[in-house]
């Protein structure tokens, strides 16, 4: 009888270790469990902003589009007035043979579309559109090369009569009291625009004489000459040059009484070139 207590008493105590393991983690395992069942936790995505348009890309206002297309119209009809004169040959410049050819203004991009049935909104007036039309339908005022090429090739090898130079009032550069009245020398360019006399040319002068009074003489000179631009003769539609001109002057039968027998001289000329 003992013996069977003392066996329910260990049976009874294991049974009491086994409840209280049992209930020291049924907690934890309830707690795993329901971590392992809670939803994920939420977060909240950014919305996509809209890129914000580059600066190059923005349209212009309409002072900017009025500014930019008052330039433009200002640059292509001094270009075109250039062009009336200078657009088949070539303008000389002051130390060289000839200046650069100016380049014709190109019209603002927007411009093309504005004229498009004369849009209202861009600030493109009925002018402007006639100048976009001209600027389009006549790219030819500027000479090609090969024109260019042509039209530099005649002015160069330009006729002898328009190397005859016509002088008038020339002054001494001695005495004031002694100028050439009329006269006529010939030249040929040496470079750009500078020319030497090729002959002895011919003036006729109006000298002092040793008694006080004055006379008519005839001289021979010679000298060089700067081409100083070009001009329409008054009256004409002829184009002519202008050059200065220094030279040496010697009377031809001076006389005993004209105590100058040679002196030099600085003055005008013109040549007569052909029409254009």
């Amino acid at each position: 009888m003992p013996l069977v207590r003392t066996t329910s008493l260990i049976h009874l105590r294991h049974l009491l270790v086994i409840l209280a393991v049992a209930t020291a983690t049924s907690p934890a395992s309830a707690q795993t469990v329901g971590t392992d069942d809670q939803p994920l936790a939420g977060r909240a995505i950014p919305l996509v902003q809209p890129a914000t348009p580059a600066p190059g890309l923005a349209i212009p206002d309409a002072a900017a589009r009025r500014d930019e297309l008052n330039k433009w119209v200002r640059d292509f009809n001094k270009w075109k007035n250039w062009a009336d004169t200078w657009g088949n040959r070539r303008e000389p410049g002051w130390f060289s043979g000839s200046k650069a050819r100016r380049p014709r203004p190109d019209p603002p991009i927007w411009l093309f579309e504005e004229c498009d049935g004369q849009a209202a909104n861009g600030g493109a007036s009925e002018e402007s559109c006639q100048l976009l039309a001209e600027w389009t339908g006549n790219p030819g005022v500027t000479p090609p090369a090969a024109t260019l090429s042509k039209a530099t090739e005649n002015d160069d090898k330009i006729t002898w009569w328009e190397h005859v130079h016509l002088d008038a009032g020339w002054p001494a550069v001695q005495s004031l009291s002694l100028y050439g009245v009329l006269g006529m020398h010939a030249t040929t360019t040496v470079r750009g625009r500078l020319q030497v006399f090729v002959a002895p040319g011919a003036m006729l002068l109006n000298v002092p004489t040793s008694d006080g009074g004055r006379a008519w003489k005839i001289a021979t000179n010679y000298g060089i000459a700067y081409f100083l631009g070009r001009f329409t003769f008054p009256g004409t539609d002829r184009q002519a040059r202008l050059h200065l001109n220094i030279a040496k002057a010697w009377l031809l039968s001076a006389g005993p009484d004209v105590p100058t027998k040679s002196t030099d001289f600085i003055g005008l000329s013109i040549t007569f070139t052909k029409k254009p």
